[in-house]
């Protein structure tokens, strides 16, 4: 009893310690949570010890405990799981809308056309997005660029961003059509987006 004592003193120190840090990051929520695990764990062992004790031999209690801690580590496994499929497939992060985000883009002052956009979480806690954005031809491409960017930055808090931004030709128009098979945000006139 006493060795499972100290080990729910060591983990409350150790969970305590890694609460702290920034658990953005997978790898230290996986650490926080397998810690956490472990106290369970500890804290079962010493419930079903001191049942099995006092009782004189109740054994069915410590699979009792055995299977709420594995209940408890299916739980920090799956959320565990769901996060990181997110960032292996690709997926936008969770706080952000790919449509929002391409409205936003394609409703401001000089933008023409928005497609090939991609959001996506390259790690946990890191945003990242891609766009192909069309401008007016008299518009500067490089200040609309920066403008999109802080654009992105302030509303989104996207600080990755890669931007390829072009003058509207016709010529340029007619391709970006072709090539996104009408998936592109347009901004005509000065109306709302349009989705193609």
């Amino acid at each position: 009893m006493g060795i499972v004592l100290l080990g729910i003193v060591v983990n409350l120190l150790a969970t305590w310690t890694i609460s702290k840090a920034n658990r953005e990051s997978l790898n230290v929520e996986g650490a926080f949570q397998h810690i956490l695990t472990d106290l369970f764990a500890f804290v079962a062992t010493a419930i079903a010890g001191a049942i099995i004790y006092l009782t004189g031999g109740y054994n069915r209690v410590d699979a009792l405990a055995a299977l709420v801690v594995a209940g408890l580590m299916l739980r920090a496994g799956y959320g565990l799981v769901r996060d990181s499929g997110r960032i292996f497939m690709e997926a936008a992060h969770a706080g952000l809308d790919p449509r929002e985000i391409g409205h936003a883009i394609a409703s401001h002052r000089g933008v023409v056309n928005v497609h090939d956009l991609h959001v996506w979480e390259v790690t946990s806690g890191f945003p990242a997005l891609s766009a192909h954005v069309l401008v007016e031809e008299d518009e500067d491409c490089h200040a609309e660029r920066r403008e999109l960017e802080e654009l992105l930055e302030e509303h989104f808090d996207l600080h990755h961003t890669t931007l390829q931004v072009d003058h509207a030709t016709p010529e340029v128009i007619a391709l970006s059509h072709k090539e996104d098979r009408g998936e592109g945000l347009e901004h005509s006139h000065r109306d709302e987006p349009q989705v193609e």
